[in-house]
C-alpha cells in the first residue's frame, strides 16, 4: 500500500467543523453554569427561552426541508408559513399566564386563567 495517499472529502472537513463547534459549545455552556453560582429568575428565562428557541427552530428547519421535498419549493413554504399562521392563531386565542408576570399588581399564581 505505499504509494497511496489519504485524501480528506470536505463534506467531512465541514461535519468535524460542526462537531467540533458544538462540543465547543457544550463545554462553555457548562463553564458558565459552574462559575454562575445563584442565577436569578430573569438569567434563567431568558436562557431557558433561548435554549427553547433554538430547539424550535431546528424542528422547524428539519420540517420545511422535508415539506420542500415532499410538495416542492413554492408549496412546502406556503405549507409551511399557514402552519406557523395557525400556531399563532391558536397561541393567542388560548387564555394563558406567564410566570413572574403580575396581573393588575396581583400574584399570578392564583389568578384564574382569563381571554
Amino acid at each position: 500500500m505505499a504509494g497511496r495517499e489519504l485524501t480528506v472529502d470536505s463534506t467531512f472537513l465541514v461535519a468535524l467543523l460542526f462537531a467540533t463547534f458544538a462540543g465547543l459549545s457544550t463545554t462553555i455552556g457548562s463553564v458558565i453554569g459552574i462559575f454562575y453560582k445563584e442565577p436569578g429568575p430573569k438569567y434563567m428565562a431568558f436562557t431557558l427561552g433561548f435554549s427553547a428557541g433554538v430547539m424550535i427552530l431546528v424542528s422547524f428547519v428539519e420540517l420545511l426541508q422535508a415539506g420542500i421535498e415532499s410538495l416542492g419549493f413554492i408549496y412546502g413554504h406556503l405549507a409551511f408559513f399557514l402552519g406557523m399562521g395557525l400556531m399563532f392563531l391558536v397561541d393567542i386565542s388560548l387564555p394563558h399566564i406567564y410566570i413572574l408576570e403580575e396581573q393588575d399588581g396581583k400574584d399570578s399564581s392564583n389568578i384564574k386563567l382569563r381571554r
